[in-house]
């Protein structure tokens, strides 16, 4: 099972599970992915999980619905890494998600009335994105290099997928390091069944920002709404151009509602405001 083409799939089952790997499981690691359902961010454990195994700079947990995807959760793995997944997903959910394979896969998976064991894992490198934009607004302007997308039905009519990114220092996924994603994909799928089967998936962005905006408020300091607005997006981990585009206002104005909810919080970086909203 060597991925040699630019775009290949692959359907795993939990059978995979018995199969015999070379990966050594770090059990710090097992031991994050087993406490995801009680983390308020369960792919968070995972990316850390499979960053025992592999390196992995981005994931992003999104639901396939009848409509537009949706993100659930994105995370960076280095705490130095910008957090840019809310900012690609917001284009790529605007834009190109139609382009996207794993948008047809899901689709054929969610007209099923029965849960599937099966897991559909697609590899997709920049230079073979089918769009040009997609390719230079996501991939190219944020350095990445390509894509490990694993895809599944935690619950009848039901799909999400697990998209693992590297960047470009990174380099490109190993044929070894894709046999790594794809031993340990059922228990990828399996702690987010069960996730799913208590009533949660952690809280989507929407969420986030809402409880940051509250906590924030809370503090009796008098914040603008559009300070509140900002504050909280900024504690979720959007970038500048992020909030821009999602409160449909200009970077310039992002920068100046910062300054000015830092100031009146007594705060002078983003690490403070994260200790405030949290």
């Amino acid at each position: 099972m060597q991925p040699t083409p630019p775009q290949s799939t692959w359907q795993v089952s939990d059978a995979a599970l018995g199969r015999p790997s070379s990966a050594v499981l770090d059990l710090r690691a097992v031991s994050l992915l087993l406490d995801a359902p009680r983390d308020a961010a369960p792919a968070r454990a995972m990316l850390h999980f499979l960053n025992a195994l592999l390196p992995v700079e981005f994931i992003s947990l999104v639901s396939h619905g009848d409509e537009a995807p949706a993100q659930i959760e994105g995370h960076a793995f280095h705490a130095a890494t910008p957090n840019v997944t809310r900012d690609c997903f917001a284009q790529y959910r605007r834009h190109f998600y139609r382009f996207d394979d794993a948008t047809r896969i899901a689709r054929q998976m969610r007209v099923q009335t029965r849960e599937s064991a099966a897991m559909t894992v697609l590899h997709m490198r920049s230079p073979d994105i089918p769009d040009a934009g997609w390719r230079q607004q996501i991939y190219e302007r944020e350095h990445l290099s390509e894509r490990l997308a694993l895809l599944y039905m935690p619950a009848p009519r039901t799909a999400f997928s697990i998209n693992l990114y590297r960047s470009e220092a990174m380099g490109r996924f190993a044929p070894q390091e894709i046999e790594r994603v794809l031993a340990v994909s059922p228990l990828l799928r399996q702690v987010h069944r069960n996730l799913v089967g208590a009533g949660g998936v952690g809280p989507d962005m929407d969420t986030r920002i809402a409880l940051a905006r509250a906590r924030i408020a809370a503090l009796a300091i008098a914040l603008s709404a559009r300070e509140l607005d900002v504050a909280a997006r900024i504690a979720c981990g959007l970038t500048a151009d992020g909030i821009a585009a999602d409160l449909d206002i200009a970077p310039s104005s992002v920068v100046t509602l910062r300054k000015r909810a830092y100031l009146k919080l007594g705060i002078h970086d983003r690490a403070a405001l994260v200790r405030l909203a949290a």
